[in-house]
């Protein structure tokens, strides 16, 4: 009898210890899993999106509370698809997704805005050994520059207005077709999935509090623009953790209306470092605050740690961040405060001082190569000057040649050149601290 009980008890704790999930095929709905092959899903270009909601729809009127939708080995195929809530049971069916996901061809439909979104859920896990292959990689790096307004269209890319938690309404820019969504959704976790070649940002948490991503790995392309591998707006209480991130844009991405966001273990490279922001593009756009990002490692990234502003900004303000504890490997402007954020050099407001107030900032404990002679920039606003910056054991080489620094609108950080003693500063605008 005691050896009866050992295999349950066993299946129990690694469950519980690896943060698995355990299910058992053989038992079908009446286990709590939902298939959604036996809801008519297969392996072929055709678009699988009613299985899918069938299934999901099944999973979600489930009341035991044990629900898990599977989408097993096999590659299929899928148009725009949005899985919501709430359900019955109050939480949220386990999703695992141990198959691979491409979008549909040929007729089907795919959203101007997200490809997979789960919305309005609570208690969310989505999970598997499976990948979301968003078929962009070519596509997203054949976007032409032009000036950034709302609403553009750039070649293959259209840029799109984006519901927010801005006061009057925000209009972000991102490419088509995000790859997966969460919105609205609280203390929900996506872990161990991989991503690829998305036509937009990989992973999005938009509107949603108490989110985690975990042990994910997402790729794209070095040339693909806009395709961030997680982005953070309007959420809080979110932790981003033990991820391997190369794209052709921001690893990770803190945006407007973002608090309590913990940013840890992430390998970055390539593409465009760690940001917050860009910030200031719109009316309204709700504060940054309380952000952290430390034991991280990024390598031959165009920018290392950044604080990114547009030009001619409304009023903001980004307060409370730090980095700290990141090994950076051959990466240009390893340490970047920049307010005249301008991508492409088409702006309509290029000569505006930004009015987004950064406070508050530490780079504390940041080490390794630069690419650049210009290891550290901080680019403040002349009409909004950033306050209470620190660098702290910083440790940049830049080849055979000194570093360089340089400071301009910085309001009066007590020593903020000697903080900095293995940089030689070439240009500092530091201000007194009463300086207007």
């Amino acid at each position: 009898m005691a050896t009866v009980l050992k295999v349950p008890l066993i299946l129990y704790l690694l469950a519980v210890l690896g943060g698995r999930h355990v299910y058992c095929k053989s038992n079908g709905a009446a286990a709590g899993l939902y298939d959604v092959t036996e809801y008519g899903a297969s392996q072929s270009s055709k678009d699988n999106k009613d299985a899918f909601l069938a299934a999901w729809r099944a999973a979600c009127s489930s009341t035991t509370g044990n629900a898990t939708l599977l989408i097993p080995e096999g590659t299929f195929a899928v148009g725009a698809v949005e899985f919501s809530g709430p359900c019955k049971s109050g939480g949220a069916p386990v999703v695992v997704i141990d198959g691979v996901l491409r979008p549909c061809t040929g007729g089907c439909h795919l959203s101007d805005d997200d490809w997979i979104t789960f919305s309005a859920l609570s208690n969310l896990l989505i999970t598997g050994a499976g990948t979301l292959d968003g078929q962009g990689g070519a596509q997203t790096s054949k976007a032409k520059a032009t000036v950034m307004t709302p609403a553009a269209n750039y070649g293959s890319i259209k840029f799109v207005s984006f519901p927010s938690c801005v006061r009057d309404g925000e209009v972000i820019l991102r490419a088509i077709v995000q790859t997966l969504e969460l919105d609205g959704v609280t203390n929900s976790t996506v872990r161990g999935l991989r991503f690829v070649d998305s036509r937009g940002f990989h992973v999005s948490f938009h509107r949603s509090s108490s989110v985690a991503a975990e042990g994910l790995r997402i790729h794209a392309p070095a040339s693909s623009r806009n395709t961030d591998g997680i982005h953070v707006g309007c959420s809080s209480h979110v932790r981003i953790t033990d991820s391997v991130i190369g794209t052709g844009d921001d690893c990770v991405s803190v945006g407007p209306g973002s608090s309590d966001v913990v940013v840890t273990g992430i390998v970055c490279g390539p593409g465009h470092g760690i940001s917050v922001g860009s910030l200031g593009r719109e009316e309204g756009e709700e504060d940054v605050r309380g952000l952290v990002i430390r034991n991280c490692t990024v390598r031959g990234t165009t920018n290392g740690l950044r604080i990114k502003t547009w030009p001619g900004s409304p009023p903001g303000r980004a307060t409370n961040i730090t980095f700290e504890d990141i090994i950076m490997a051959d990466v240009s402007n390893p340490i970047l405060i920049d307010q005249q954020y301008c991508p492409h050099g088409r702006c309509s407001d290029v000569d505006k001082p930004s009015r987004v107030q950064i406070s508050d900032v530490t780079f504390r404990r940041i080490e390794g190569t630069s690419s650049s002679k210009v290891a550290v920039q901080l680019r403040c606003s002349e009409e909004q000057p950033c306050s209470g910056v620190r660098l702290d054991g910083i440790n940049l080489r830049c080849g055979d040649q000194p570093c360089h620094a340089q400071f301009a609108n910085v309001r009066g950080t007590p020593g903020l050149e000697a903080q900095a003693p293995s940089l030689w500063v070439q240009e500092a605008h530091v201000l007194p601290s009463d300086a207007e």
